[in-house]
């Protein structure tokens, strides 16, 4: 089970439950045995009084102990006080190490929104966590190996990498990441039916997120997309295909490769447009011409959502073609000038 969300003191407060207990009964036991021991000498408010000065080993000295009985309970009490007082910081002590442990672990959980959750620490995962950490994005990953969470920790700093470790398919870890606010989540486990477990607890969670699949076996594609799955990606498929390329056509799979990792330089991107954007409506030969002046990118298809709001891409479209707000330009360039693009579009990339 995860560890609960919360503040240190409130964890702290929590714990000292006993210890405020056994103080009270202590307070009281001193106030009223002194009380007792001092009979006709002190009241009873100079009692409680001694008793606090006593037990907050403040001491001023304006009431004391008159007799042997009284002396051998002030004895009694203060020697309380002392373990009372090393109890209080052994807890203080005790609550700072499981803290330290908890956020070393991630077992805190998140408070990260609009981010995307990485389940699984595969190759296909380890690839796509180096993609979104180089496109600057906010990442909370679930490896399965407690072991695995430090060396993550060190790709990206805190504020947008968050890492924990347990069961990628349990709810409670996909709530420690926050699921419920992320937009997307890739599911690479490296197991499909963990994979399909997890895909499933993520939607129930957040009915609106996007989810990515990878999966070893192409033939549950049909099965994921059913369940709710954005996207379902084969990675030996991909990968044959590559390799299929590269025997006869190598320079287009080096292509391939170099536009689909943003640390070489160069990236595919899409930008929603909006009714703002300065080419939301413009034919598809002038916003080639507009993008090309403004960022030096080139547009190479488009997206549009149909009836049930899944988008469907389409390459190299048609001069003909006529953008519209809502559609998704899909383009290629260098990171500079797709941040050129970014700036002069006025919209981010990426939906």
């Amino acid at each position: 089970m995860a560890y609960r969300r919360g503040s240190f003191f409130t964890r702290v407060i929590r714990r000292l439950w006993i210890f405020l207990a056994g103080y009270v009964v202590v307070f009281l036991v001193a106030a009223l045995g002194f009380f007792w021991l001092e009979s006709g000498k002190v009241n009873l408010l100079n009692s409680f009084y001694w008793a606090m000065v006593t037990l907050s080993t403040i001491g001023y000295g304006d009431i004391v102990p008159t007799n042997d009985p009284a002396k051998l309970f002030t004895i009694g009490i203060a020697a309380t006080e002392v373990f009372l007082g090393a109890y209080l910081v052994s807890i203080v002590i005790s609550v700072v190490a499981e803290e330290s442990q908890h956020r070393a672990l991630g077992t805190l959980g998140t408070n990260l929104s609009d981010h995307i959750v990485v389940l699984g620490y595969s190759s296909v995962a380890q690839a796509a966590i180096r993609e979104l950490l180089a496109q600057e994005e906010k990442v909370a990953v679930v490896v399965e190996d407690a072991a695995e969470v430090q060396n993550v920790r060190t790709r990206a700093r805190e504020g947008q990498l968050f890492v924990t470790y347990g069961p990628p398919a349990d709810q409670e870890i996909l709530r420690r990441v926050n699921v419920v606010a992320a937009h997307s989540v890739i599911v690479a486990t490296g197991d499909d039916t963990t994979a399909l477990v997890a895909a499933l607890n993520a939607r129930m969670l957040n009915p609106r997120i996007r989810i990515v699949v990878s999966v070893s076996r192409p033939e549950l594609r049909q099965t994921l997309k059913a369940a709710g799955v954005t996207y379902v990606a084969s990675p030996g498929d991909m990968g044959g295909r590559l390799c299929a390329d590269a025997a006869f056509r190598p320079e287009v799979a080096n292509a391939i490769e170099d536009i689909t990792t943003t640390d070489l330089g160069a990236d595919m991107e899409e930008f929603l447009l909006t009714d703002r954007t300065p080419i939301s409506t413009q034919p598809l030969p002038e916003a080639e011409r507009l993008v090309r002046s403004e960022s030096d990118c080139i547009v190479i298809g488009y997206a549009r959502p149909g009836a049930n709001g899944e988008f469907t891409a389409v390459i190299n479209p048609p001069s003909s073609f006529r953008f519209q707000p809502g559609d998704a330009i899909i383009v290629l360039g260098t990171l500079a000038n797709l941040h050129k693009l970014q700036r002069w579009l006025g919209v981010p990339q990426g939906r």
